[in-house]
């Protein structure tokens, strides 16, 4: 019998879905329309059909995401991205953040931007329209079928972002959709609550943004192959790869600062791999621009400006497979679960690894043996099962023989660069930027590479030992993360020297000319800012007392960096736009590394446990307080007090005061500081931090363990709570909301039996105040039966059970149960002090101020050499 449905709105989603249909099938006639167009320029029929098809397309696009922000915005929750991303509790102002938190919606703000672009593209690339918009239109074609939803047999193209929750095939035979009302009662999922956050409505669409920049100056080159101008293609290229630049790099930098305002580990950059996987390919597009500045004028180096940009676009593909296939659910906190789309995202990878090697070769011959050598690797994987192994070799393979056939055509280089020319150190600048982009995708890819190979990566290096010398070895045995003890020192200990060598070259390659230098001349330009370094450097390294020899190289090649190109801006640029523009990026990424290097290595945690007792070994007493509410302790330079907590919606804040007494001993407030927890039954709660900030640090602050009560239920304090149990060894510590419980001991009656058997524990129950309750639960076996006997610490309202217990282990399972209270007596706080971050601030800004400039010069002033 059919289910006629109460309240449904089934318009929409055919709506939406149509617009799916229709941007996938404008692709791709965009795609054949500008391919014809180019193979037959005489004919401008083609042309026209397709700007045509890339029009139709984008109306695809923006009527699927109109359509999405109607179903959000009402709560249509009878749609299962709405019930799944949104809820009636949320902010309205994180709708944003609903739409683009799903793999759906993130993809689709990508092929918006593509939109967006592909537009300027069509308006501003004039000969160029029909070889780059076609390979554009195919990029569009594979983000367009990631929304289809469509199956073929029993594969399914796409995830269909409209489809309705009860035919989702999680709830197809859920007891509530056979109800005609469900809705009645229906509610969202509601979104993450690391997501409801302002910074997360700015930073993914800039991050895409950035992802979607990539692409331009990757059809810029794919159809400089195409058309056989090897060295053409890099002028109206070398815009769009800085725009990329800085747009990228301005969207990894807002999600470090989202890290450090909203997440509580106290940091900007954790090397998450997701955080690592937008890195990558901006240091590679550093690095292809940089080669493409070398190639302005003169066809040098332009097997590596190729491969670098092609790199970029191939790295952005291969970072959307590694967060999106599943493979790093289990090591990174950002990535997207596995929706079924592995294959076609590793298919869209490899077919734009596969086109240079169509594009390269011009006779039919060899386009006929890679044709069948790719037809050959999608039968394999049809017919036979997925093959990561051969997947990997038919990378690996293709790759090389598009560069390689791409070589031997391309002009021959004039002459080796000379040593002391800018040129030739902006290109070992690039290739230090490579190496250091593929360590970090390499040990990034750890779980790729242990899935595809036998016995993991650990294997291989097993099988090197004895091969290498151990030095060698000791460092490369590094790389294995699959099971990391500390990631973050792993990362550092590779890419500390890369930066070294990265600001080094910065601080003098501005100094430099093209094709030679005067040595003599340039020793004398470099002498200021060389000793004013030296000066400096000794002195900030004597403050702040570092000690390890590469954090102090780190250090004077960062402030050289700083100096140097500050130097070059006044007395050389003299200020002005032309020839300015590297300097002041420079001058930024020298004071990001700066600034990263003093406030993350002299991080100094403030709250240290001062009391008499043991905060446990989830709480280390050497980075948490407690807080008394009302109980005034010192704590760093200030004296702090708990003042309390405040409800707000979904958040409860942790009032703290920060105080300071003056030279009459008069104790006043300095500043206040509210920490909250963000309650969300669904997800679980999240704590986020409040900082406060000055000119010279920043005090960050973070509520590690707080009670969090229950708004409907302050009045009940004579209710009881649902008991917790927790395990504890001899030791442990356990909060409850106005007391701390050590498992001091246990013992036992020595004369049981088997049948008849005595074990307690000696606790000790010890309050903010300092006043110690002692209690004896008892594990009591008679005649076979558990007969547990509890123990109650009257004082505190407070029941223990001691009911279960591992011999083997000797941990004990003892249930706490204690009385509602509308008040927190305490809390445990973390509060560390960030000398100088705002130096890496104020470099991300000025990083991206020379960056603009860079875009803005390459289109003012064309391409002309810059004669000094």
């Amino acid at each position: 019998m059919e289910i006629n449905y109460v309240g449904e709105e089934l318009f929409w989603g055919y709506l939406g879905h149509f617009f799916v249909v229709l941007s996938f099938t404008a692709a791709l006639l965009a795609a054949v329309s500008y391919f014809l167009a180019e193979k037959n320029k005489h004919e401008s029929g083609w042309l026209k059909i397709g700007r045509t098809g890339f029009i139709m397309h984008a109306i695809g696009v923006f009527g699927i995401i109109g359509v999405m922000f109607y179903l959000l915005l009402n709560h249509r929750f009878e749609y299962h991205y709405v019930w799944q991303h949104s809820n009636t509790e949320m902010q309205m102002r994180y709708i944003l953040s609903c739409f683009w938190e799903g793999q759906e919606g993130s993809f689709l703000l990508w092929t918006f931007w593509h939109v967006i672009l592909g537009f300027l593209l069509m308006r501003f690339s004039k000969d160029w329209e029909p070889s780059t918009m076609a390979i554009f239109s195919l990029v569009q074609i594979f983000l367009a079928s990631m929304l289809l939803g469509v199956y073929f047999g029993d594969y399914k193209l796409g995830s269909n972002p409209f489809i309705l929750l009860r035919e989702h095939p999680d709830f197809a035979n859920m007891p509530f959709t056979k109800s005609a009302n469900y809705l009645s009662s229906l509610d969202g999922r509601g979104l993450n609550p690391l997501l409801q956050n302002y910074w997360m409505t700015i930073h993914p669409p800039t991050l895409f943004l950035g992802f979607a920049a990539t692409l331009l100056p990757f059809v810029y080159a794919m159809a400089g192959i195409w058309r056989r101008k090897y060295h053409e293609w890099i002028k109206p290229a070398l815009p769009w790869a800085f725009f990329g630049v800085m747009i990228l790099g301005l969207g990894i930098l807002m999600g470090g600062a989202w890290a450090y305002e909203s997440l509580s580990f106290g940091g900007f950059w954790a090397w998450d791999p997701v955080e690592n996987a937008s890195l990558v390919p901006w240091l590679t597009l550093v690095g292809g621009a940089h080669v493409m500045l070398i190639n302005r004028n003169k066809p040098q180096s332009l097997l590596s400006a190729f491969f670098l940009i092609y790199a970029t676009f191939i790295l952005i593909l291969y970072s959307t497979f590694l967060t999106r296939s599943g493979v790093l659910g289990e090591t990174s906190v950002h990535a997207f679960t596995d929706l079924g789309m592995s294959g076609q995202l590793l298919l869209y990878l490899l077919f734009f690894i596969w086109l240079p090697v169509m594009l390269v070769f011009e006779q039919a011959k060899w386009k006929s043996i890679v044709l069948g050598a790719t037809l050959v690797v999608i039968l394999i994987n049809v017919f036979f099962g997925f093959s990561k192994l051969i997947n990997l070799l038919f990378i690996i393979t293709s790759t090389i023989v598009a560069f390689k056939a791409l070589s031997k055509k391309l002009p021959d280089q004039q002459k080796e660069d000379d040593i002391t020319s800018r040129e030739f150190w902006m290109f070992i600048g690039s290739l230090i930027l490579l190496i250091a982009a593929f360590q970090i995708i390499f040990s990034t890819s750890t779980p790729v590479i242990n899935k595809i190979m036998s016995g993991g990566i650990a294997s291989v290096f097993a099988k090197l030992n004895g091969l290498l010398p151990n030095a060698l070895f000791e460092k490369l045995s590094q790389a294995n993360l699959a099971t990391p003890n500390d990631v973050i020192a792993h990362y550092n200990a590779w890419q500390v020297p890369f930066a070294i060598v990265i600001a080094l070259i910065m601080s003098f390659g501005q100094f430099l000319r093209y094709k030679m230098t005067n040595m003599a001349e340039f020793w004398k330009k470099m002498s200021i800012s060389t000793v004013l370094t030296l000066i400096f450097g000794i002195v900030i390294t004597a403050l702040i007392k570092l000690r390890e020899p590469m954090l102090i190289l780190l250090l004077l090649t960062s402030l050289f960096a700083v100096i140097a190109n500050a130097d070059y801006l006044i007395r050389l640029a003299k200020g002005k736009l032309k020839g300015s523009a590297a300097s002041v990026a420079h001058v930024g990424f020298g004071l990001i590394l700066l600034g990263s290097l003093i406030s993350t290595g002299k991080k100094e945690f403030i709250s240290r446990n001062q009391s008499n007792f043991d905060l446990g070994k989830d709480f280390p007493n050497e980075e948490n307080i407690l807080l008394a509410r009302n109980d005034t302790v010192r704590m760093g330079d200030y004296l702090v007090t708990y003042r309390g907590d405040s409800i707000s919606g979904i958040n409860v804040y942790y009032n703290v005061d920060y105080l300071q007494a003056d030279n009459d001993g008069k104790i006043s407030k300095v500043f206040g500081l509210h920490p909250f927890i963000q309650t969300n039954p669904r997800m679980g709660n999240v704590a986020e931090p409040s900082t406060k900030h000055f000119f010279h640090k920043d005090i960050f602050t973070n509520v590690t363990y707080a009670e969090i009560k229950d708004p409907k239920k302050q009045n009940l304090a004579e209710e009881w709570e649902e008991p917790v149990d927790y395990q504890f060894r001899k030791g442990d510590t356990v909060f409850t909301n106005n007391s701390l419980i050590v498992l001091r001991d246990f013992f036992s009656n020595s004369d049981a039996t088997v049948d008849d058997l005595s074990l307690g524990a000696d606790i000790s129950v010890l309050t903010v105040a300092g006043k110690e309750y002692k209690s004896n639960p008892v594990f009591n076996i008679k005649n076979g039966m558990l007969v547990p006997l509890p123990d109650t610490v009257q004082a505190l309202d407070l029941e223990l059970l001691f009911w279960k217990f591992d011999p083997q282990v000797e941990v004990a399972t003892i249930r706490v149960k204690e009385k509602k209270s509308a008040d927190n007596d305490f809390i445990i706080m973390k509060a560390a002090i960030f000398p100088w971050i705002n130096l890496l601030w104020l470099g991300c800004i000025i990083m991206v101020i020379g960056t603009g400039m860079a875009v803005y010069q390459r289109i003012r002033f064309g391409n002309k050499a810059l004669k000094r």
